[in-house]
Protein backbone atom coordinates (compact mmCIF):
# COMPACT_ATOMS: atom_id res chain seq x y z
CA UNK A 1 0.00 0.00 0.00
CA UNK A 2 1.55 3.60 -0.88
CA UNK A 3 -1.80 5.59 -0.36
CA UNK A 4 -3.02 6.62 3.21
CA UNK A 5 -6.38 8.78 5.14
CA UNK A 6 -6.87 9.57 7.94
CA UNK A 7 -10.64 10.04 10.14
CA UNK A 8 -10.50 11.17 13.23
CA UNK A 9 -13.00 12.36 16.30
CA UNK A 10 -12.43 16.14 17.03
CA UNK A 11 -11.53 15.71 20.94
CA UNK A 12 -7.73 17.35 21.55
CA UNK A 13 -6.35 13.78 21.91
CA UNK A 14 -7.77 12.50 19.10
CA UNK A 15 -6.89 15.10 16.81
CA UNK A 16 -3.02 16.05 18.30
CA UNK A 17 -2.54 11.65 17.21
CA UNK A 18 -4.14 11.89 13.79
CA UNK A 19 -1.28 14.65 13.63
CA UNK A 20 1.06 12.27 14.57
CA UNK A 21 0.88 9.58 12.58
CA UNK A 22 0.00 11.73 9.68
CA UNK A 23 3.48 12.64 10.31
CA UNK A 24 5.26 9.32 11.15
CA UNK A 25 3.21 7.48 8.56
CA UNK A 26 3.83 10.06 5.65
CA UNK A 27 7.29 9.77 5.93
CA UNK A 28 6.95 6.14 4.09
CA UNK A 29 3.22 6.66 2.55
CA UNK A 30 1.87 9.22 0.40
CA UNK A 31 -0.92 11.05 2.11
CA UNK A 32 -4.21 10.75 -0.12
CA UNK A 33 -7.57 11.58 1.42
CA UNK A 34 -9.58 11.46 -1.59
CA UNK A 35 -8.02 8.03 -2.78
CA UNK A 36 -6.77 6.52 0.07
CA UNK A 37 -5.16 2.37 0.28
CA UNK A 38 -5.59 2.33 3.90
CA UNK A 39 -7.54 4.94 6.32
CA UNK A 40 -6.94 4.91 9.62
CA UNK A 41 -9.62 5.72 12.06
CA UNK A 42 -8.30 8.00 15.76
CA UNK A 43 -11.24 7.55 17.92
CA UNK A 44 -13.81 4.50 18.41
CA UNK A 45 -15.95 2.10 16.77
CA UNK A 46 -18.51 5.39 15.82
CA UNK A 47 -14.90 6.97 14.10
CA UNK A 48 -14.62 3.19 12.30
CA UNK A 49 -17.86 3.61 10.87
CA UNK A 50 -17.96 7.10 9.89
CA UNK A 51 -15.13 6.32 8.45
CA UNK A 52 -16.93 3.43 6.12
CA UNK A 53 -19.39 5.13 4.96
CA UNK A 54 -17.28 8.03 4.36
CA UNK A 55 -15.26 5.53 1.56
CA UNK A 56 -18.75 3.33 0.62
CA UNK A 57 -17.92 4.41 -3.11
CA UNK A 58 -14.38 2.86 -2.51
CA UNK A 59 -14.42 -0.05 -0.97
CA UNK A 60 -13.08 -2.56 -3.17
CA UNK A 61 -9.70 -0.21 -2.69
CA UNK A 62 -10.04 0.78 0.63
CA UNK A 63 -8.41 -1.38 4.10
CA UNK A 64 -9.71 -0.07 7.65
CA UNK A 65 -7.45 -0.15 10.50
CA UNK A 66 -8.39 2.02 13.81
CA UNK A 67 -6.77 3.18 16.85
CA UNK A 68 -9.03 4.12 19.72
CA UNK A 69 -8.24 6.89 21.76
CA UNK A 70 -10.91 6.90 24.92
CA UNK A 71 -12.11 3.41 26.38
CA UNK A 72 -12.18 0.17 24.21
CA UNK A 73 -13.57 -0.35 21.12
CA UNK A 74 -14.28 -3.53 19.00
CA UNK A 75 -13.65 -2.78 15.84
CA UNK A 76 -10.07 -1.13 17.25
CA UNK A 77 -6.84 -2.95 17.28
CA UNK A 78 -4.58 -0.40 19.26
CA UNK A 79 -5.03 1.21 22.15
CA UNK A 80 -4.16 5.36 22.56
CA UNK A 81 -0.38 4.49 23.76
CA UNK A 82 0.10 1.79 21.30
CA UNK A 83 -0.14 4.35 18.66
CA UNK A 84 3.71 3.43 17.76
CA UNK A 85 3.37 -0.28 17.27
CA UNK A 86 0.25 0.76 14.99
CA UNK A 87 2.92 2.86 12.80
CA UNK A 88 5.39 0.26 12.97
CA UNK A 89 3.19 -2.39 11.87
CA UNK A 90 2.02 -0.39 8.94
CA UNK A 91 5.41 0.26 7.80
CA UNK A 92 7.02 -3.31 8.21
CA UNK A 93 4.22 -5.96 7.90
CA UNK A 94 1.46 -6.94 5.25
CA UNK A 95 -1.64 -7.46 6.96
CA UNK A 96 -3.84 -10.12 6.94
CA UNK A 97 -7.51 -8.56 4.93
CA UNK A 98 -10.25 -9.64 7.38
CA UNK A 99 -13.30 -8.83 5.29
CA UNK A 100 -16.87 -7.99 7.41
CA UNK A 101 -20.17 -7.99 5.82
CA UNK A 102 -22.71 -5.12 5.01
CA UNK A 103 -26.76 -5.21 4.96
CA UNK A 104 -27.70 -3.86 1.58
CA UNK A 105 -31.28 -2.20 2.40
CA UNK A 106 -33.59 -0.84 -0.16
CA UNK A 107 -36.05 1.93 0.53
CA UNK A 108 -37.74 4.31 -1.53
CA UNK A 109 -35.73 3.54 -4.55
CA UNK A 110 -32.27 3.82 -2.82
CA UNK A 111 -30.09 1.49 -1.52
CA UNK A 112 -27.86 2.37 1.89
CA UNK A 113 -25.32 0.12 3.56
CA UNK A 114 -24.54 -0.52 7.13
CA UNK A 115 -21.82 -2.06 8.82
CA UNK A 116 -23.44 -2.86 12.01
CA UNK A 117 -27.22 -2.80 11.52
CA UNK A 118 -30.16 -1.00 10.43
CA UNK A 119 -33.03 -0.24 12.82
CA UNK A 120 -37.16 1.21 12.56
CA UNK A 121 -37.47 2.53 15.22
CA UNK A 122 -40.77 4.63 16.79
CA UNK A 123 -40.53 6.37 20.25
CA UNK A 124 -44.19 7.79 20.02
CA UNK A 125 -46.35 5.09 19.26
CA UNK A 126 -46.21 1.43 18.51
CA UNK A 127 -45.09 0.30 15.23
CA UNK A 128 -46.89 -2.24 13.42
CA UNK A 129 -44.85 -3.70 10.50
CA UNK A 130 -45.29 -6.94 8.73
CA UNK A 131 -42.18 -8.81 8.41
CA UNK A 132 -41.29 -11.33 5.52
CA UNK A 133 -38.88 -13.62 4.21
CA UNK A 134 -38.16 -14.27 0.93
CA UNK A 135 -41.72 -13.22 0.51
CA UNK A 136 -43.02 -15.57 2.71
CA UNK A 137 -45.15 -13.70 5.64
CA UNK A 138 -43.41 -14.70 9.17
CA UNK A 139 -45.34 -12.06 11.69
CA UNK A 140 -47.15 -8.62 12.07
CA UNK A 141 -44.79 -7.41 14.33
CA UNK A 142 -45.76 -4.98 17.14
CA UNK A 143 -43.45 -2.75 19.63
CA UNK A 144 -40.49 0.16 19.02
CA UNK A 145 -39.27 -1.31 15.96
CA UNK A 146 -36.70 -4.17 14.45
CA UNK A 147 -33.08 -3.93 14.51
CA UNK A 148 -31.87 -6.08 11.53
CA UNK A 149 -27.73 -6.33 12.56
CA UNK A 150 -24.99 -8.08 10.43
CA UNK A 151 -22.32 -10.31 12.83
CA UNK A 152 -20.08 -6.99 13.59
CA UNK A 153 -22.94 -5.59 14.26
CA UNK A 154 -24.12 -8.17 16.63
CA UNK A 155 -21.79 -6.95 19.84
CA UNK A 156 -23.69 -3.04 19.26
CA UNK A 157 -27.31 -2.19 19.32
CA UNK A 158 -28.12 -5.55 18.75
CA UNK A 159 -26.29 -6.85 22.40
CA UNK A 160 -28.07 -4.26 23.90
CA UNK A 161 -31.52 -5.37 22.85
CA UNK A 162 -30.25 -8.97 23.72
CA UNK A 163 -29.70 -10.33 20.52
CA UNK A 164 -27.21 -12.91 20.18
CA UNK A 165 -23.34 -12.49 19.60
CA UNK A 166 -22.16 -13.47 16.48
CA UNK A 167 -18.90 -14.19 14.96
CA UNK A 168 -18.06 -11.72 11.85
CA UNK A 169 -16.26 -14.39 10.07
CA UNK A 170 -19.89 -15.31 9.09
CA UNK A 171 -22.27 -14.32 6.78
CA UNK A 172 -25.50 -14.23 8.62
CA UNK A 173 -27.67 -11.34 9.72
CA UNK A 174 -30.08 -11.30 12.43
CA UNK A 175 -33.60 -9.60 13.81
CA UNK A 176 -34.05 -8.97 16.73
CA UNK A 177 -37.07 -6.95 18.49
CA UNK A 178 -37.06 -3.22 20.38
CA UNK A 179 -39.84 -3.58 22.86
CA UNK A 180 -41.95 -5.90 21.00
CA UNK A 181 -45.63 -6.44 22.79
CA UNK A 182 -46.71 -9.95 23.35
CA UNK A 183 -49.76 -10.56 25.32
CA UNK A 184 -53.21 -12.31 24.36
CA UNK A 185 -54.07 -10.33 21.60
CA UNK A 186 -51.02 -9.44 19.71
CA UNK A 187 -47.76 -12.01 19.25
CA UNK A 188 -44.60 -11.90 17.54
CA UNK A 189 -41.44 -14.45 17.98
CA UNK A 190 -40.25 -12.67 21.12
CA UNK A 191 -36.27 -13.77 20.33
CA UNK A 192 -33.75 -12.90 17.44
CA UNK A 193 -34.03 -14.93 14.24
CA UNK A 194 -31.01 -15.46 12.73
CA UNK A 195 -30.75 -15.64 8.68
CA UNK A 196 -28.58 -17.23 6.07
CA UNK A 197 -27.07 -15.19 3.30
CA UNK A 198 -29.92 -16.72 0.95
CA UNK A 199 -32.49 -14.83 2.35
CA UNK A 200 -33.74 -11.41 2.94
CA UNK A 201 -36.02 -10.06 4.87
CA UNK A 202 -39.06 -7.50 3.80
CA UNK A 203 -40.66 -4.74 6.11
CA UNK A 204 -44.07 -3.96 5.41
CA UNK A 205 -46.39 -1.14 7.13
CA UNK A 206 -49.47 1.19 6.43
CA UNK A 207 -48.26 3.92 8.06
CA UNK A 208 -44.38 4.72 9.14
CA UNK A 209 -45.31 8.58 10.94
CA UNK A 210 -43.08 9.33 13.62
CA UNK A 211 -40.40 6.32 12.54
CA UNK A 212 -37.23 6.47 11.44
CA UNK A 213 -34.80 4.81 9.99
CA UNK A 214 -31.05 4.45 10.97
CA UNK A 215 -28.33 2.78 9.13
CA UNK A 216 -25.26 3.05 11.75
CA UNK A 217 -24.62 6.91 11.99
CA UNK A 218 -27.37 7.92 9.10
CA UNK A 219 -30.96 8.16 9.53
CA UNK A 220 -33.69 8.71 7.46
CA UNK A 221 -37.05 9.50 6.52
CA UNK A 222 -39.60 7.18 5.61
CA UNK A 223 -43.00 7.11 3.56
CA UNK A 224 -46.21 5.86 4.32
CA UNK A 225 -47.04 2.30 2.87
CA UNK A 226 -43.34 2.17 2.14
CA UNK A 227 -41.87 -1.31 1.57
CA UNK A 228 -38.10 -1.84 3.26
CA UNK A 229 -36.17 -5.04 2.11
CA UNK A 230 -33.04 -5.97 3.93
CA UNK A 231 -29.86 -8.71 2.81
CA UNK A 232 -26.34 -9.54 2.81
CA UNK A 233 -24.45 -7.62 0.39
CA UNK A 234 -22.33 -9.02 -1.71
CA UNK A 235 -19.91 -5.91 -0.72
CA UNK A 236 -18.00 -6.26 2.05
CA UNK A 237 -15.68 -3.55 4.48
CA UNK A 238 -11.75 -5.01 4.64
CA UNK A 239 -10.42 -4.34 7.39
CA UNK A 240 -5.94 -4.52 7.79
CA UNK A 241 -5.79 -7.12 10.46
CA UNK A 242 -2.18 -6.99 11.26
CA UNK A 243 -2.14 -8.10 14.68
CA UNK A 244 -4.57 -10.74 13.69
CA UNK A 245 -6.66 -10.22 16.86
CA UNK A 246 -9.37 -12.76 17.50
CA UNK A 247 -12.99 -12.99 18.03
CA UNK A 248 -12.86 -14.39 21.58
CA UNK A 249 -9.62 -11.95 22.42
CA UNK A 250 -12.10 -8.71 21.54
CA UNK A 251 -15.12 -9.92 23.46
CA UNK A 252 -13.43 -10.71 26.23
CA UNK A 253 -11.51 -6.93 26.05
CA UNK A 254 -14.98 -5.57 25.86
CA UNK A 255 -16.60 -7.41 27.51
CA UNK A 256 -15.44 -9.32 30.40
Amino acid sequence: MKRFAIVHKLDDASQKMARIIKKQVGAFMEYDEAHPELVIAVGGDGTILFAVHKYLDQLESVMFVGIHTGTLGFFTDYNRDEIYDLINDIQRKTPKVFPRSLLEVHSHGQVHYALNEMRLENNRHSQVIDVYVNDEHLETFRGNGLCISTPSGSTAYNKSIQGAVLDPSLRLMQLSEIAGINHNAYRSLGSSLILGADKYIRLKTVNYQYSVMCCDIEDFELYENEVIDVMLSNRVANFADYRQVSFLERLKKSFL
